[in-house]
């Protein structure tokens, strides 16, 4: 029974409803990555992330989000490391609700999942054009350089024990409260490779003056790499990888602010690295 007002984005369409009686939204996807996501959260069973009740090929039914906030509304009260350790719960319930995959697995949504390879095709390609769009900003283009040598290195050498199903996305906006106290995620990307990658989505949320806050941005790396366990370095340098892939979208969608912003925070996490 619809319940609201049809919300349209450029990936798909989305009304809430209720299903048997409880809050949800009807999803139709527009793009495959949309669908693959509703896809994963059904194989996550609703642990860490939406529900889903229902679904086929064309749509799905989502567990709606009844609470009122996302993480981003804990950030303007002044809480921001509180939101980054509950990102930091919800990662770590997400990676262990699925046992990591196998280069034998067949079948199901996570035979179907991306690497992490794959989505640095851009940052990785011989084409330089996204970095030509840069030769007014020497700096910039040497980091975007310096963050491709990164993330091959880290790609090179990823370990089968640090490899899980990620969300992909997972920042202030995508972690929902779904009643008081009960934060879960939702919109997955769905990708397969280095857990550390999933932590660096929230370093560029939820508004740029947050994000390149010297004493925050210190604060969040301490926070992420010890309730995660993760090495400090590693995780700095998977963000200044992810940092200089960002920038290249922007680049190649004609957003050039937005490269230069995702560039600058960075060259905060090199900072860090000294």
């Amino acid at each position: 029974m619809r319940d609201g007002e049809l919300i349209v984005t450029p990936s798909s369409r989305l009304l809430p409803v209720t299903h048997r009686g409880r809050p949800a939204m009807l999803k139709v996807p527009f793009v495959e990555e949309e669908a693959l996501g509703g896809r994963l959260l059904a194989a996550w069973g609703g642990t860490g992330c939406a529900a889903v009740f229902a679904g086929d090929d064309h749509a799905i039914v989502l567990e709606r989000a009844t609470g009122g906030r996302d993480l981003a509304s804990l950030t303007r009260a002044g809480d921001d490391l509180g939101a980054v350790a509950i990102l930091c719960s919800v990662l770590d319930t997400l990676h262990t609700a699925i046992p990591a995959p196998s280069p034998t697995d067949a079948g199901g949504v996570i035979a179907e999942l991306p690497s992490l390879r794959r989505w640095f095709h851009e940052l990785l390609a011989d084409d330089t054009s996204a970095v030509g769009a840069l030769v007014g900003d020497p700096a910039s283009a040497a980091f975007l350089e310096r963050g491709r040598a990164i993330a091959g290195r880290l790609l090179d050498t990823t370990t089968p024990a640090d490899v899980v199903v990620l969300h992909g996305d997972l920042h202030h906006m995508n972690v929902l409260e779904f009643s008081p106290g009960d934060w879960r995620a939702i919109d997955p990307k769905g990708i397969v490779g280095h857990r550390a990658f999933d932590a660096t989505a929230l370093f560029n949320n939820p508004d740029p003056a947050t994000a390149r806050n010297p004493r925050l941005f210190d604060e969040r790396v301490e926070l992420v790499s010890r309730s995660l366990g993760l090495s400090r370095r590693v995780l700095l340098e998977w963000v200044v990888a992810r940092s200089a892939l960002s920038a290249v979208w922007s680049l190649q969608d004609g957003l050039l602010d937005d490269a230069r912003v995702t560039v600058e925070l960075g060259r905060l996490a090199e900072d860090a690295l000294g």
